[in-house]
């Protein structure tokens, strides 16, 4: 059932994943709707998503996306109004991407494949925290963000083979576009390992180099402890050593 709050299922999720066009298009109209105004135009819907969301549609498209499903979005002479039913398509995408399984021995497409589609779409800054990290862990950051983003990486323990290597890769990273800055945390030991962006906060079962190398699952938490974890994450920040 859709939430019972007046939180918008829409801020809970990423439009990127959301993989048919009707679904994008009911993302845009419970985004657009307010307490007086819950009724848009298809041309409204397509340049919601088209400049603030940068998804790539038309008009025309999205006004057969919104035709296909009577019960899911009502139609009147004044424009399109999501109704129960696709709030409750919204809602169940939403309960269904909350836990990713990681299947094991395919390291490969978790990296490349699984992540890539978990975080598609452009970010401003990620906040990474993981108590290992090597080369790969800067490969996995190159091929699934965009060049712009701010990555921060909290961590223990680099693992620098050969010596030298670590620092080297990290500059040729940064020169290459992407802004990534890495700091290692000794008060404490770090044991979680999770992924935080602007919405989103995604917890791995393993280090993100290692994932895919044997089963595991990367779980999507709610806003409140997303907010909780990213205050923790910035106290370590500004105690931890910069590499």
């Amino acid at each position: 059932m859709p939430k019972k709050t007046s939180e918008k299922i829409s801020n809970q999720i990423n439009v990127h994943a959301l993989p048919a066009l009707e679904l994008k298009a009911y993302w845009a109209l419970d985004k657009l709707s307010t307490s007086t105004n819950d009724r848009f135009t298809a041309p409204e819907v397509a340049n919601y998503l088209i400049e603030t969301a940068g998804v790539p549609t038309s008009q025309q498209a999205i006004r057969y996306a919104l035709n296909k499903n009577t019960k899911a979005c009502h139609k009147n002479k004044h424009g399109y109004k999501l109704m129960h039913d696709g709030k409750t398509m919204l809602q169940k995408h939403y309960d269904l991407e909350k836990v990713v399984f990681i299947d094991g021995n395919k390291p490969f497409t978790a990296k490349n494949h699984t992540l890539k589609d978990i975080f598609k779409g452009n970010y401003k800054e990620i906040a990474l925290c993981d108590p290992y990290i090597d080369l790969n862990t800067l490969d996995i950051l190159f091929n699934i963000f965009s060049k712009g983003t701010y990555i921060r990486v909290l961590t223990a323990n680099i693992i620098d083979k050969p010596t030298g290597s670590f620092k080297r890769q990290l500059q040729e990273l940064n020169n290459e576009g992407l802004v990534v800055e890495v700091k290692k945390y000794t008060s404490s030991g770090l044991h979680d390992r999770y992924i935080i962006s602007e919405k989103s906060l995604w917890f791995s079962g393993n280090s993100i180099n290692h994932l895919g190398k044997k089963e595991s699952f990367l779980i999507l938490l709610g806003s409140d402890i997303r907010q909780s974890v990213l205050s923790t994450f910035n106290s370590r920040w500004t105690t931890a050593q910069s590499i």
